[in-house]
């Protein structure tokens, strides 16, 4: 049978084990805090030009933010011809288009 102090020392190595696995896949979770640099991020003027590429209209709001675990330009649309405002949603860091719907 297991001396109590060697039991107890077995409990702690437990312990500090799975905090240490619970850290690691923690990593990242607060991700979303951290906004990305400036200089890895596509100018929000080129994204910009590529909506009304796709879109031709008039931009009416531009957001950066966090999504599918990326960060992703979100700018509505109202289109030139009419119709409702479309959303469309590029990479930040690449400007590629990612999605594009009717709101």
């Amino acid at each position: 049978m297991a001396k109590p102090q060697f039991t107890q020392l077995i409990k702690m190595v437990i312990v500090v084990a799975s905090l240490n696995a619970g850290a690691a896949r923690a990593e990242g979770l607060f991700d979303f805090l951290t906004p990305p640099q400036a200089e890895t991020l596509v100018p929000m003027e080129t994204i910009l030009e590529a909506a009304r590429a796709v879109v031709p209209g008039q931009v009416v709001e531009i957001e950066l933010e966090r999504k599918w675990r990326m960060w992703v330009y979100e700018v509505e649309v109202l289109p030139k011809s009419g119709g409702r405002k479309m959303e469309l949603i590029f990479d930040a860091q690449t400007g590629a288009l990612l999605s594009r719907r009717r709101d």
